[in-house]
């Protein structure tokens, strides 16, 4: 039962944090408990994270929020689910004993350019701090990266194409200087 338990871990390392409204401190941004609409120009994320250093607190509120806002853009899924049923049955006992287990992983593979913060809040926290960060991203930015992926795609495989074509010509020509010349 150890790696379910590595299994959770992992995933609660990596899942967006949203906080109960009877969990939060008074502090505890509005955003943060309930992050904000969708807006039309811009992707959102929310990050909260806590440490005993504030520049660490920092960072990894900003990566949780970039997380958020990766998986609006792309996101991989993986899922496996297992179920057994066995039955145990004998003079004094007729018991069926059933297990299911279930692993979901996600893969986001999104280089995210021109990321803001919009707010952080910081919470001093015993010898360290709690950090909230609402993080943007504009939609024009998305859109060129995606138009700038198509482009370079495109001219990779036109570079590609050319090689291909420049081998083959090459290859014609041999043959032609291989073949004996007929004279008239």
């Amino acid at each position: 039962m150890r790696l379910p338990t590595l299994l959770l871990s992992a995933c609660v390392a990596v899942a967006p944090v949203v906080l109960r409204a009877q969990e939060a401190s008074p502090a505890t941004p509005a955003w943060a408990l309930q992050p904000p609409a969708p807006e039309p120009s811009v992707l959102l994320g929310v990050g909260v994270a806590t440490s005993s250093s504030l520049p660490t607190a920092i960072s990894r509120a900003q990566i949780g929020a970039r997380l958020q806002i990766a998986q609006q853009i792309k996101v991989r899924v993986e899922s496996m689910q297992e179920r057994i049923r066995q039955e145990v049955s004998g003079p004094e006992c007729n018991d069926i004993v059933e297990e299911f287990t279930e692993i979901t992983k996600s893969f986001v593979d999104e280089t995210l350019v021109g990321t803001k913060v919009r707010e952080q809040v910081v919470q001093p926290r015993g010898e360290g701090a709690r950090v909230y960060v609402l993080m943007e991203l504009p939609q024009g930015v998305v859109a060129k990266a995606v138009v700038d992926k198509v482009a370079a795609k495109t001219e990779l495989f036109a570079a590609v194409r050319k090689t291909q074509l420049f081998a083959e010509l090459e290859s014609e020509i041999q043959k032609i200087s291989e073949t004996p010349e007929r004279k008239p």
